[in-house]
């Protein structure tokens, strides 16, 4: 039975393995990549055990999907294979600089697909945590429909939501985001999100207009993430702050803000304090970040600092 069910799109992913510009490359390497699904990787390799809920296609890239997924130990039981749609692909650079510019071909994709009336109390039964990131609503209205869904039935079945905005402009303008996602936010119990997020969706500035603005929402719980600067949270009113995990090298930042959730959300399911969920949530994301790839650097079993 799964702790934490998350429901979104995963992709194929092809990069240079090199830091070069795509198309200055010889070759590309291939991985998958989604914030759901990079999120259930994470809590696996925690020993935590994460379904993941999506569609893809019935094409060698659905099918390397489902092959890495069970491999990281994820359970797969309500990832369906459409018949007719593509699985979504996506291609990313990764420079020197720091630069990374992403490039999707996703329209009409399988899980773009997905629909409420696809989902069932079955998937969310036992569950403790419901995550769901602002990336599904954007795919399509039926994926709206079908995050709004999700929200309903796991909070019919006891969990609690958990919800990180991840707002992407190529996705949609903050305008569109907000109109969808803030109807979301208000029933989600915890927040997760960045200065990114809260500057589209929010329109706020700042950590403690943030922080303010979110709890206006309603959860129970809000974490801003400051990359480098650590992570701030605010439960049940009361105020925690830890310092970032230092790194030696930023070999690549994709993935880490989905590891510092998927390290919080084993706090919270591990009965921790605030401060030590926030801890294991910077450890993994300073983790990923050491390591090219959306989910190669997550650690496994690591232990609060502290």
């Amino acid at each position: 039975m799964a702790e934490v069910v998350t429901l979104g799109e995963t992709m194929a992913v092809l990069y240079p393995p090199e830091p070069v510009v795509l198309d200055a490359t010889a070759t590309l390497a291939i991985d998958i990549g989604g914030a759901e699904s990079n999120l259930c990787i994470a809590l696996s390799r925690l020993g935590h055990r994460a379904r993941f809920v999506s569609q893809v296609g019935d094409d060698p890239f659905g099918a390397r999907i489902r092959a890495t997924l069970e491999r990281e130990g994820v359970d797969t039981t309500f990832l369906a294979t459409h018949p007719n749609a593509a699985t979504g692909v996506f291609f990313r650079e990764w420079l020197p600089d720091g630069a990374r510019r992403v490039y999707y071909y996703r329209r009409e994709s399988a899980a773009s697909r997905m629909s409420p009336e696809a989902l069932t109390a079955e998937m969310f039964a036992g569950a403790k945590i419901l995550h769901l990131s602002g990336i599904t609503p954007a795919l399509s209205a039926t994926c709206a429909a079908a995050a709004a869904r999700a929200i309903e039935l796991a909070k019919a079945a006891g969990a609690l939501v958990s919800f990180d905005p991840n707002y992407r402009g190529r996705l949609w303008s903050p305008e569109q985001a907000q109109k969808a996602l803030l109807p979301l936010m208000r029933q989600a119990d915890i927040l997760l999100l960045g200065h990114e997020d809260a500057a589209a969706v929010l329109g706020t500035h700042g950590d403690d207009a943030t922080l303010a603005a979110a709890g206006e929402l309603g959860p129970s719980t809000v974490v801003l993430k400051l990359a480098e600067r650590g992570a701030v949270a605010i439960v049940d009113g009361k105020r925690t702050a830890v310092p970032a995990v230092l790194v030696n090298q930023v070999v690549d930042p994709v993935g880490a803000g989905d590891g510092f959730n998927a390290g919080f959300l084993a706090g919270l399911l591990r009965g921790t304090s605030t401060e030590q969920a926030l801890e294991l949530g910077a450890m993994v994301g300073a983790a990923c970040v050491a390591t090219l790839g959306d989910y190669a650097g997550y650690p496994r079993e690591p232990q609060p600092a502290g």
